[in-house]
């Protein structure tokens, strides 16, 4: 992805994620709640197709850049793409359409989770094909998983500060890993 498109991605895609979460206690609600009331769908929408392509185009970018082309790690990102951006249009309205909602809940769980396993996967073989560590890529995926681990049980909720913590640190860590890989 040229520069210039990551600059203005990541401006939308964090613009949308303070304005989704502003007004709303982070720990007492999440942007499907705040998505599907007070006329915030259309920039849940948004949210939802900026992040979902932010994080797809970003990654395979860097496997391009790094000569990475595996299949699993591909398979693992485009699955994640796809269900966030079903999840994001799914409605979640659980006294209208309960099973539709039950089924946004289980994509948007899914989706970070395929995302993750995406970047554990690319980190792995991308160690095997350079022989290089990425320690600051590790490090903050490492980070991102426990930390999004301990604010689920601490909280209880998937809430807005989960969305939040993820969305801005999935930035970081790409970002990070482009430099390990220029640097490399």
């Amino acid at each position: 992805m040229q520069r210039r498109w990551k600059f203005i991605f990541l401006g939308l895609l964090l613009s949308l994620t303070f304005f989704l979460s502003a007004g709303y206690g982070l720990t007492t609600a999440n942007f499907s709640v705040i998505g599907n009331q007070g006329g915030r769908r259309p920039a849940f929408l948004l949210w939802g197709a900026l992040t979902g392509n932010y994080f797809y185009l970003y990654t395979e970018g860097l496997m391009e850049q790094a000569g990475c082309r595996d299949p699993v790690t591909r398979f693992l990102l485009y699955g994640a793409l796809l269900l966030l951006v079903t999840a994001v249009g799914l409605p979640y309205l659980p006294d209208r359409v309960p099973g539709l909602s039950r089924l946004h809940v289980v994509l948007s769980f899914l989706a970070p989770v395929s995302l993750g396993l995406s970047q554990l996967r690319f980190l792995v073989v991308l160690m095997r094909i350079r022989g290089e560590r990425f320690y600051a890529s590790w490090c903050i995926l490492g980070t991102l998983a426990a930390g999004g681990v301990f604010l689920l049980l601490r909280i209880g909720i998937v809430s807005s500060l989960l969305e939040v913590f993820i969305t801005l640190g999935v930035c970081l860590y790409l970002h990070v890993l482009g430099r390990e890989i220029d640097g490399n």
